[in-house]
């Protein structure tokens, strides 16, 4: 880091560097045990000096390890802001600050804004036509994800989203990540973090340099870089953007470059050394996948229901008047009391004989009304002959008249 940070210094500056590198007696090569290197860390006599030279936040730890204060702690984790959704559903997941800023520091232009989520929600509703994007803190940037297949876990449909060369491009294949080369112009495949890690010259990459410019390849051996072994994806429900399956995978590369006025590194080749590649992986167990399907199924059930539903209603109004008419044809064919038929019809005759019923007192007439009910199915039937013998006579007076009412059909009045 020394080094690195000296690079654009005057001639007299830079032999100070190499003065201090000699006096604390520091090598190129460090052998550690893995602890130390990861989460423990290791005493360092330059980080001790530095610490007293520098103020705290240029220098917010006293040894040195990868993922030193990691555990338990949030100081390079940082504090995330993120929208609930409450307002705007597409919202839901997304980071709204990271350290209290809407924006990072370590990159220029478009490349320090605050991009998509932090991984653990996503807004429903996932497109394959719609990248989404990964905050991680480990690079203070976003990474870009596309689709790249529909995938199956625990029998849930899962679009699978990768990070393919577009997302550690660094302006070589596209010219819109250019800012996060940050003045190192390198071949495409590692990307830059040294703005955001106090100045040490680390690149990130996919572990063995997957998907990276053969260039890096070259400098190293013992490298294989696999699809299975090697990938960053994320694998999401495409209904509730609920991640099922997940590994992040990245891999940390030292810049090492030669310096002329620092003894140390005066003789050194151009390398990008890797020192480290990790993985985590998330799985979600069957049993919850199976809950997630079971919820994903009640929208569909509602659905049918519903439809279900408006045919039996649909059904219903056009069947109830059909039985009804049948049922009143049924009863009218069935009975043999004219007074209790079910669709029978009544009509009234009114004849102007002075000798029955009351006097009209408007126009001195007296009027007779009366009602006769007549079976409209025995109305429509053929008349019978009958017999002369056997034909009804005219009533005596008084008694029932009977009326002509179609050819060979009589009906009889009851006058009241």
């Amino acid at each position: 880091s020394a080094a690195k940070r000296s690079k654009y210094w005057g001639y007299l500056k830079q032999k100070g560097v190499s003065l201090g590198l000699n006096v604390y007696e520091q090598k190129i090569n460090v052998v550690k045990t893995a602890g130390e290197l990861l989460f423990d860390g290791y005493e360092d006599n330059m980080v001790l000096m530095g610490k007293h030279m520098f103020d705290a936040d240029e220098v917010p730890f006293d040894r040195v390890g990868w993922f030193y204060t990691r555990n338990n702690s949030a100081d390079l984790i940082g504090h995330y802001n993120v929208h609930t959704g409450v307002e705007d559903i597409a919202m839901l997941g997304k980071m709204g600050e990271w350290n209290y800023k809407p924006r990072t520091d370590f990159f220029e232009g478009t490349c320090g804004m605050l991009n998509g989520s932090a991984g653990e929600f996503y807004p429903p509703g996932l497109s394959k036509d719609r990248p989404i994007e990964l905050f991680t803190p480990d690079m203070c940037r976003s990474l870009p994800l596309d689709f790249e297949a529909e995938v199956n876990i625990h029998g849930l449909k899962a679009y699978k989203y990768t990070g393919d060369q577009r997302a550690i491009d660094n302006g070589t294949l596209y010219p819109e990540t250019a800012c996060f080369s940050a003045g190192e112009i390198v071949p495409s495949g590692v990307l830059n973090i040294s703005s955001c890690r106090f100045g040490t010259p680390v690149f990130l990459s996919f572990p063995h340099y997957y998907g990276a410019d053969p260039y890096y390849l070259e400098q190293v051996e013992g490298l294989a870089p696999s699809k299975e072994k090697h990938q960053f994806y994320m694998s999401l429900e495409p209904t509730t953007a609920v991640p099922l399956d997940v590994a992040a995978r990245l891999q940390l590369n030292i810049m090492i470059e030669p310096y002329e006025n620092i003894n140390l590194f005066s003789e050194v080749k151009s390398v990008f050394m890797p020192v480290l590649w990790f993985e985590q992986h998330v799985l979600m167990p069957s049993e919850l996948a199976g809950e997630i399907g079971q919820a994903l199924t009640i929208p569909s059930i509602v659905r049918l229901c519903g439809i279900a539903m408006v045919v039996f209603g649909t059904v219903m109004l056009l069947w109830l008047p059909l039985e009804r008419a049948f049922y009143r044809r049924r009863r009218v064919v069935g009975t043999k009391d004219p007074a209790t038929l079910n669709g029978a019809r009544s009509f009234t005759l009114t004849s102007e004989k002075a000798s029955l019923g009351s006097v009209d007192n408007k126009h001195g007439i007296k009027t007779t009304t009366a009602t006769a009910t007549v079976l409209v199915d025995k109305l429509l039937e053929k008349p019978e002959k009958q017999p002369l013998s056997e034909r009804p006579q005219s009533p005596p007076a008084g008694g029932p008249e009977s009326v002509p009412l179609i050819e060979g059909r009589t009906v009889t009045i009851v006058k009241s």
